[in-house]
């Protein structure tokens, strides 16, 4: 939502176009692994489960 309130507020006078807006607000844009994927949002992709990570630690460090 960031990037697109930030689209929005874009005035052609500031620059030429978006791509030269957003580094100049410290943005990089780029393009990623879901860029050519329609209705794959990143934010709603799976999401490393921190516990279980601990729990993995935990369990390695009993086996040593």
């Amino acid at each position: 939502m960031l990037y697109r309130e930030k689209a929005l507020r874009h005035e052609p006078a500031e620059a030429a176009g978006i791509a030269e807006y957003f580094p100049r607000l410290g943005v990089k844009i780029g393009n990623n692994v879901f860029t050519r994927l329609d209705r794959v949002s990143p934010v709603d992709l799976h999401k490393p489960d921190f516990l279980h990570n601990i729990y993995l630690g935990i369990f390695k460090h009993m086996m040593e």
